[in-house]
């Protein structure tokens, strides 16, 4: 009996089945929480090598949100570089909104990156 999936060309000639990785996990960078403007940071020295770069960022449901502040879940601009992955905060985000009356505190994610084979 078959199972899995099956991707097949426009001749009907199987291309991919569920035995091809269709992509490869390199790392991943929690990012802290981010209570300031200007923060980045630069991840150097990524062998993306074998396919095209990605990139996402996940909630890190360990981290608490810092006492008098709150936290808004947002991912940072991610610029995916030949070998590099450049992390940061606009400042603007740090303006808005301006009524809550504490702190604004982002990141608290954790950043995974990789290839895509296919």
């Amino acid at each position: 009996m078959m199972y899995g999936w099956q991707i097949f060309d426009e001749n009907g000639t199987l291309k991919y089945d569920h035995s091809v990785i269709m992509s490869h996990w390199i790392g991943s960078f929690d990012i802290p929480f981010v209570t300031r403007p200007g923060w980045s940071h630069t991840i150097s020295g990524i062998p993306f090598i074998g396919g095209t770069p990605y990139a996402f960022c996940v909630p890190n449901s360990a981290l608490r949100t810092p006492a008098g502040f709150a936290y808004a879940c947002t991912t940072p601009d991610i610029l995916v570089g030949s070998d590099f992955i450049r992390l940061s905060y606009p400042s603007a985000l740090f303006n808005y909104p301006d009524d809550l009356g504490v702190g604004l505190a982002l990141g608290g994610l954790t950043l995974h990156y990789g290839v895509y084979n296919a």
